[in-house]
């Protein structure tokens, strides 16, 4: 990973739109609160902090999330644009946390947070992610087995 200046930000500009407001569909609920939503904060927070890194990864790395913390701190309508502000927060080795803040076009602090990312060979990545698949892989077969006999699924 190349050197990131101290202080370094980047901004990520939205559009809230209706597919960013609270739903609990999982919860055999339909549509909540008709805000930007917490989880599509953290969304563009991590999105935010992958762009900050995006310019100084080296040829061959690759950076994936390892945490996101938001604090949701005041609501903004569909129609809405809201600025996220990334920040170098510090980078240790090969660690980079940043801090994010929200800001509505009104001028509100929407939310402020942190995340977190890790840069690593992509050839390593690749074969991690291709080591989950075969146990992924693996595990749906013996479900699948299991199924078939009758026996307890997992």
């Amino acid at each position: 990973m190349h050197s990131i200046p101290e202080g370094h930000s980047v901004t990520l500009d939205i559009l809230v739109t209706d597919d960013m407001t609270v739903h609990f569909h999982e919860l055999g609920q339909g549509p909540g609160h008709p805000v930007y939503s917490t989880y599509w904060i953290a969304r563009h927070f991590e999105e935010a902090g992958r762009k900050l890194l995006l310019p100084f990864r080296e040829e061959g790395e690759e950076g994936v999330g390892t945490f996101v913390e938001v604090q949701h701190l005041a609501s903004a309508l569909p129609g809405m644009r809201v600025t996220h502000v990334a920040t170098v927060e510090s980078v240790e080795g090969r660690r980079l946390t940043c801090t994010i803040s929200a800001t509505s076009e009104l001028g509100d602090l929407i939310a402020t947070g942190r995340t977190g990312q890790y840069v690593t060979l992509e050839a390593k990545l690749e074969r991690n992610f291709g080591t989950l698949r075969e146990r992924w892989a693996a595990h749906q077969q013996q479900r699948d087995v299991s199924s078939e006999s009758g026996g307890p699924s997992s």
